[in-house]
């Protein structure tokens, strides 16, 4: 975290955490302990690294270039490509729920069918 602390700015670190500049300058001479949230924020900020600030279960999530990378996709995610995640998954499962409605509409109509063609072999008799 000392690293984080030294090598960026003091305005920087400012825009990132809100503290004020006085404090800023103590944590990075040293005199003042940085607070966990902050260390936390910076290091999701500058390392990316999303397991920082939301818990393990978002160990090798990685946020960069204002996309988040997960370990199970090649490429990384825009907000936008997030969002239309969501509305994907509506349409998947509104094409689910017409899927199920044809099939059994199909398969009421070939027992009408079925009625049919045994009326049918009835009267060719």
């Amino acid at each position: 975290m000392d690293y984080l602390i030294k090598t960026t700015s003091c305005e920087e670190i400012q825009n990132i955490t809100g503290e004020e500049l006085r404090i800023i300058k103590q944590w990075k001479k040293g005199t003042r302990r940085v607070p966990a949230a902050a260390s936390k924020l910076l290091r999701l900020c500058f390392d990316g690294d999303a397991s920082v600030l939301l818990g393990p279960d978002w160990k090798n999530h990685i946020f960069r270039n204002n996309l988040l990378f997960i370990p199970e996709w090649r490429r990384g995610l825009s907000a936008q490509d997030i969002r239309s995640m969501y509305w994907e998954t509506q349409l998947a499962a509104s094409l689910k729920r017409e899927i199920s409605l044809l099939k059994s509409e199909i398969e009421r109509r070939n027992q009408d069918i079925d009625r049919l063609e045994t009326k049918a072999e009835f009267y060719r008799m």
